[in-house]
């Protein structure tokens, strides 16, 4: 395989990953948000690989396994805040194994921000403590030439705020308004008797 060809599979292995980013943050459900995030990881943990970026990889390989612990916590209602602790510290550890420079220090930070977010059963904590993150994930794939990562973030980035727009505020007004509807057709109702 030429190396240009090598160059557009790696960069077609992270698009492929973006699929996953994008559809995961417009679930509603914890498992749903997480299974298909791990599978976004995962992803890119082999294209990281495949661009000598091996901070990236460390931190997506062990934020997949942490990724699986919490989904099996949250559904058995167990706390995992033991395993955040856990986990936080296995990225500052392989953070500094795997070290290449300042950079490493966001996608460090990222990870150990994502590891609080998606401890949390919440989806609305895990889309608000997520969207910085994508900032630091950023950075790191500039500097990876990872152009898949870039898009990658600024599709987490959108997706992150759609479905905030969408599930935190759109379907709350609409939800309301059907409300007050339906309490103003029983009124007159009421009035018509």
């Amino acid at each position: 395989m030429s190396e240009q060809a090598l160059a557009i599979l790696i960069q077609v292995i992270g698009y492929i990953g973006v699929l996953f980013v994008v559809i995961a943050f417009q679930c509603k459900t914890h498992k749903r948000v997480i299974v298909l995030k791990t599978t976004n990881e995962l992803i890119f943990a082999l294209q990281y690989f495949l661009l000598g970026a091996y901070t990236g990889v460390a931190m997506n390989l062990v934020g997949s396994l942490r990724n699986f612990i919490f989904v099996a916590q949250v559904e058995k209602g167990k706390s995992t805040r033991v395993a955040q602790v856990v986990f936080s510290l296995f990225f500052v550890v392989f953070g500094i194994l795997t070290w290449q420079g300042p950079i490493s220090i966001a996608v460090i930070a990222a990870k150990l921000v994502t590891t609080i977010a998606y401890g949390l059963k919440n989806t609305r904590l895990i889309r608000f403590l997520t969207l910085p993150t994508s900032i630091c994930w950023l950075i790191y794939n500039v500097v990876a030439n990872s152009s898949a990562g870039v898009l990658c973030e600024a599709f987490t980035s959108l997706s992150i705020l759609t479905a905030i727009l969408r599930i935190e505020l759109i379907e709350p007004w609409v939800q309301k308004r059907k409300a007050a509807k339906a309490a103003a057709g029983e009124s007159r109702a009421e009035k018509t008797e």
